[in-house]
């Protein structure tokens, strides 16, 4: 039986197209896992309103184990992949480890414009999204300069998705753009304080002379010498200026202890419900 949900605030930033609504993407977890949704989030450039007409719509799913899971101590995982979406689902005890190590793609999840998430989980991580963001500060400086530099391998080899722009641009524009959003969004993390604020590519202000960066970088606009240079020096920029203030910052080890027991908790409540139904049933 699936769980009660509540829902976040839902505004998908469209602009033209069909759009993938979050409540979509959590049936189709369920139906193919066979595993009860406690969160669904649409992340990506959907979410960061960074997306064009042909982008996929990406989602994340944190699902319950079931009782085998746990018996065989089997830790789910699923990629699910369609016409226009990708949806990739956890097991919800991997939860507290991504959110303590600060992985800013699973950071994301509680800072989604269109997600779903059961109550107590939104009560636990929604209301607190801005102190887990910021609970780790040195993993998530490590973690977001460790992607930057990995997409920087794939600059001029590009993907099975992307060779498309390295024979038109001679690079991956889209590995650029990434690269330069994920030091931008450190960046603006450290200096307004406000995760909300660092991956928001708002239509007008200073989200919008963000996104029209991102988008001339993604478009191509920057030659692949320039380009190099720019990323370069954005990446020197950021370890001499923000470096320091992440790595000197200690952990919130108050906020971690509440994520993993809240967790725990949330899981073992449901888990007595299912036992007790199928005790009911049998």
């Amino acid at each position: 039986m699936p769980m009660t949900k509540r829902t976040g605030t839902a505004d998908t930033h469209g602009r033209k197209g069909k759009e993938m609504k979050v409540s979509e993407a959590a049936e189709i977890a369920e139906k193919q896992t066979r595993r009860n949704v406690a969160i669904c989030s649409l992340v990506g450039s959907r979410n960061y309103n960074l997306h064009t007409e042909s982008s996929d719509h990406d989602f994340i799913v944190f699902a319950m184990p079931t009782l085998d899971d746990m018996y065989e101590r089997n830790e789910y995982l699923k990629e699910i992949k369609g016409d226009g979406y990708e949806i990739r689902v956890h097991d919800l005890r991997k939860l507290p480890d991504l959110l303590c190590k600060s992985n800013p793609s699973y950071v994301e999840i509680i800072f989604s414009r269109n997600n779903i998430m059961n109550g107590d989980m939104y009560s636990l991580l929604y209301d607190n999204r801005e102190r887990i963001a910021g609970m780790n500060l040195p993993y998530i400086y490590a973690s977001s300069v460790g992607m930057f530099l990995n997409r920087m391998k794939y600059l001029e080899k590009g993907t099975g998705n992307t060779q498309h722009l390295v024979d038109m641009h001679g690079y991956d524009t889209k590995q650029a753009m990434q690269a330069y959003r994920i030091l931008s969004v450190l960046r603006w993390f450290a200096d307004h304080r406000s995760f909300e604020k660092a991956i928001r590519y708002d239509d007008n202000g200073e989200g919008k002379e963000k996104r029209e960066l991102l988008m001339d970088i993604r478009n191509g606009k920057f030659p692949l010498t320039e380009m190099r240079r720019m990323l370069d020096d954005y990446l020197r920029d950021t370890e001499d200026r923000y470096k320091k203030r992440y790595l000197d910052t200690a952990p919130d080890k108050e906020m971690m202890a509440a994520i993993r027991d809240g967790v725990k908790g949330f899981i073992l409540s449901e888990t007595k419900k299912e036992v007790c139904r199928a005790q009911r049933e049998g």
